[in-house]
Formats: C-alpha cells, structure tokens, sequence
C-alpha cells in the first residue's frame, strides 16, 4: 500500500498544476474549499451552495457598507460620528420589532407550508404578519413621538435625538416590508433578497453622496438616507412577492399562531439590540465618570464600538449567510422530524463558524493596530481592534447558535440565556466604577457571548442530542493554532515595513492565512484526502466522456484532449 498521505499531497500538487496550466489559480482555491465542504455531508450540499451565493452578495453589501462607515468617520470627526452611533444604536432597538420577529417567524412558517404546499396558509401567513409588521410600527412610532423629550435625555448629545426623528419613518417602511421579505426568505429565494439588500445599500450611498456634493448637512443626509432606502427595499420586496404570484388572505387562521411565535422571536431580537442601546448610553457616561468630558468619551466610543466593532463583523459575512440560509432549512427538517440531518446540520454549521473565526483571530490580533491607523486613521480603532480579536470565536459562535434556537423552537429558552450573558457584561463593567476602561468593554462582550453560548449549546444537545465533540475538537485544535499563525503575521508584516501600509497588510495577511491553513492540514482540520478524491472522481468522469484527460501524476505533464466528434 502507498503512503496515503504522500499520495494525498502530490494528488493535490497535481490539481494545484492542473489549475494552473489553465491559468486559474484562484478557480484551484474555491474548488477545493467547495469541495471540502461537499463531503461534509450529502444533505449539506444545497445548503453550502446557498451559503457561498448569498456571501457573494453579502459580501459586496459588506463592503460597501464599510466602505459607506469608513467615509462617514473620517468626513464627521470622531465627536459627530459617536452621535450618529448613538443614535444608531437606538434606531436599530426600534427596528428590531419589526425586522426581526416578524420576518423570521414568517420565513420559518412559510418552509413548513410549502413542504405541504399549502398555498391558503402561505398567503394568510403573509397577510398576518403584514398586519402584525404595519402594527407595531404604529406604535413605535407614536411612542417615540410622544416620549422624545424624555428618550433625548438619555443621550450625551441632544443631536443624537434629531437624527433619530429623521430616520423614524424608515420604521414605518420596514413594518411594511418585513412580511414580504420573511416570504420570499421562506421560498428560499435567498439571491432576490440579498439583491433587494444590495439594492438598499446603493440607494442609501448614492443619495448621501449626491446630496453631499449638493451642500447640505452630511450628519443629517445620513439619517435621511436610511428612510428612503428602507422605502425602496420595502417596493422591492412588494414586487417581487406578487409577480411570484403572491396573494394577500383572510389572515384570521395564522394571525393568533403567528403572534404567538413571533412575539418571543421579537422581544429577544430586541433585547440583543437594546444591549447595544444601553451600552452606548452606559459607556460614555463610565467614561465621564473616570474625568472625561462629553466629547472625549463620544470621540472613544465612536472609535471603538462604531469603527473597530464592524471590521471584527466583516470577516463573518459567510456566518451570517448560513445562519440566515439555515432558519428555514433547519426549521424543515426539525418539523418531519428527521433527527439524523438536524443533528449534521447543527454540527457542521457550528464547527464551520469556528473555523472561519478562528482563521481571522491572528490577522486582527497582528494587524489591529495598523488596520485602524490605515482605514480610519484613528490609533483608538486600531487598539480596540486588535484586543478584541478573540471576540471573533464567541461572537461567530453566538450569531450561529441563536439562530438554530430559533429553527428549534427555543425560542424563550435563548432570550434567557442571552439576558444571562448580558447581566453579566453589565455587572462586570460597573465593577469597575471610576476605573472603567474601554478596554474592559470587549472582555465583558466576550464575556456576554460566551455564556449565552454555552447555555445555548446546551439546551441545543437536550433538544437534539448532538456530539459536542464535533465542534469542541475542531475548536481545539483552531485555539492552538492562533498564537503561532499570530507571532508569524507580526513578524512579516514587520519584515515588509518599508513598502507601502497596503501592500504590507496584504503580505502580512495572506502569509497568516497560509500558514493556519497549513496548520490546519497538518493537524487534521482541513482533510486533503477529501478534496483529492472528489477530484480524482470528477476527473475520471471527464476522461470517460472523452472531453479532457490529465495524467495522474505529478511527475508527468499535464495535456488536455478534445476529441474530436465522429
């Protein structure tokens, strides 16, 4: 017998020249990740096909929103740019009520209604939530209205209460909107919603940019963006639903099932948002009671929690398509009870999400400091950044995890848990008193996620029964890799220090990569037997229909064949 892992690595040498003699290196790249994941399992494959569009789409909607953040902090200073982040972060409480609950409960109804293709309960699901969505933001709306004297009381600047006026119709429009949506997410129509959200992102740049050159206010053209684009996405949404044939129903036999399953969805949704909210009340008024004034605490939240928090963000964009690809496949499968697939699904998915955390912990950790100092010119962002690089595993972990509670109808049990994990942050930060840091901020996030986490996973097991060991281990061995892969990103990114910051970055970067991918390999993570042999498979399929021949050794060269037709 031959050694199986020498065969293994010229095998892959052997695709990796193949690859390249057609002149698409990176085409090798994502071959062999997609590969990696097929064998994961049979049932997981549609699943990983979603997930890798929907990135497509998320990331550039990513991009570009960061991009969109990084001009908002460099052209509003560091004091106005902690006022839109307040703001922000209260007008992001309001729209969980309506983005988070509704959509998702009606997604997850509507998989479970068309694997019966029950078209009656579809549409009367659809009309229900319309209702529910256009309700609760009535109130919302009148409640922020009556009460904005006393809700601008709470803000460090009375700015921030303005900018929330101005984005409360965007409220409105999302309550609209939120049935549609939940709908076509149901349908699995995964790459028509992440268009509409692209759609959104450009409208809401495009807008502040062409008012921006006009003259006008950018602080306040920011906030009015937001509703315009939220009216834009809201049309989108409505299309699309009706030219898929679409109808609106009696909704009476889903509206009392609907609330009744969308309500604890929405509160815990909020309340992971509320968090932000209080945080961003609760921080910049620690930071006043260590000595500093208004602005200076403004200025370091801003820094911290608005510039560097969305760069740890970016890296999870395919987590987040899984998570959002996942609610409905996983809710489908829990509902026919099939055990085996639940348990898979749940198992990759969650060693997945670390893995992919894992790979950017030494590339933030390094880099941190002068990735804030290249994207927003700002050595506070940096900092924050690179201490909070570890967040990246609790906070892949929490965003994977919660959204399986939701699939499984744990809904209560997850707001709980994550009431845990947040009275623990809060607790462990006003310890500190007079002594709070920011510092501390990203130990008692970490803190937070962890916790709810862990009791998430374990309500997770009782409810499926799933192997802890199938991520733990994983987890393991990613944690031991972290330290290395970090001391070498530091020390090329320190080799190359005479060429330009962008060109260092990128060398520095791609080497940490390299090297926890090497890791991986060597200690079993990623499995290069797997990604040969798929290969192997689809090349003798190719051979046999005449179309292409490779010689199957290294040692060889590598022709292709056309034959000719007969």
């Amino acid at each position: 017998m031959p050694n199986h892992k020498k065969h293994a690595r010229d095998n892959l040498l052997h695709v990796f020249l193949y690859y390249s003699y057609k002149g698409n290196i990176p085409l090798f790249a994502l071959y062999t990740f997609l590969v990696f994941l097929n064998h994961i399992h049979k049932s997981m494959l549609k699943l990983f096909k979603a997930v890798f569009i929907i990135t497509g789409f998320t990331l550039v909607d990513r991009i570009l929103g960061f991009g969109f953040k990084v001009f908002l902090a460099r052209n509003l200073g560091e004091v106005n740019f902690g006022i839109y982040q307040v703001a922000l972060s209260t007008f992001f409480v309001l729209l969980t009520f309506t983005t988070s609950g509704i959509p998702l409960i009606c997604s997850k109804l509507t998989a479970i209604a068309r694997k019966s293709n029950d078209k009656k309960i579809e549409f009367s699901l659809v009309t229900a939530a319309l209702i529910s969505g256009i309700a609760v933001s009535i109130v919302i709306c009148g409640i922020v209205l009556i009460f904005n004297r006393q809700i601008g009381r709470m803000f460090a600047a009375r700015e921030s209460m303005i900018l929330l006026m101005i984005m409360l119709p965007a409220i409105m429009f999302s309550g609209v909107y939120g049935a549609f949506r939940g709908n076509l997410w149901g349908q699995k129509r995964f790459v028509t919603v992440s268009i509409i959200e692209l759609i959104e992102q450009i409208t809401r740049i495009g807008l502040v940019i062409i008012l921006a050159l006009m003259g006008f206010n950018l602080l306040r053209i920011t906030a009015v963006s937001m509703s315009v684009a939220l009216a834009v996405t809201a049309i989108c949404c409505i299309a699309c639903f009706f030219k898929s044939r679409g109808r609106l129903k009696n909704p009476k036999p889903m509206l009392a099932p609907f609330i009744k399953q969308a309500a604890p969805v929405t509160f815990i949704r909020a309340s992971n948002t509320f968090v932000g909210f209080l945080i961003s009340i609760a921080v910049p008024f620690m930071l006043v009671r260590t000595g500093l004034s208004n602005a200076e605490s403004l200025a370091i939240f801003g820094s911290s929690v608005g510039m560097a928090i969305p760069l740890l963000y970016l890296p999870l964009t395919v987590i987040g398509s899984l998570a959002y690809v996942l609610v409905p496949q996983l809710s489908a499968s829990y509902a026919i009870g099939d055990k085996k697939v639940v348990q898979k699904q749940i198992e990759t998915a969650i060693s997945f999400s670390l893995v992919v955390a894992s790979l950017f912990v030494p590339i933030f950790f390094a880099l941190g400091q002068p990735l804030g100092l290249f994207v927003y010119r700002n050595a506070t962002a940096g900092n924050f950044l690179r201490i909070s690089a570890w967040l990246l595993i609790p906070l892949a972990a929490e965003s994977i995890v919660s959204s399986m509670m939701n699939s499984l109808n744990l809904e209560k049990q997850s707001f709980i848990n994550y009431l845990i994990g947040a009275g623990v942050m809060f607790g462990f930060m006003f310890a500190f008193g007079r002594n709070f840091r920011i510092e501390l901020l990203s130990i008692g996030l970490g803190l937070a996620w962890t916790i709810s986490t862990i009791l998430d996973i374990i309500a997770i097991k009782k409810r499926t029964q799933i192997k802890v060991s199938a991520f733990l281990v994983p987890l393991a061995k990613c944690a031991a890799l972290i330290v290395p892969a970090g001391f070498v990103t530091a020390w090329i990114f320190n080799l190359v220090g005479g060429l330009p910051i962008i060109i260092s970055l990128m060398i520095a970067g791609g080497a940490g990569f390299v090297f926890f991918g090497g890791l991986s390999i060597v200690f079993g993570i990623i499995d290069v037997n797997v990604i040969v042999e798929k290969f192997n498979r689809k090349d003798n399929k190719k051979t046999k229909k005449g179309q292409l021949m490779v010689v199957p050794t290294v040692k060889q060269k590598i022709i292709t064949k056309q034959t000719e037709p007969v």
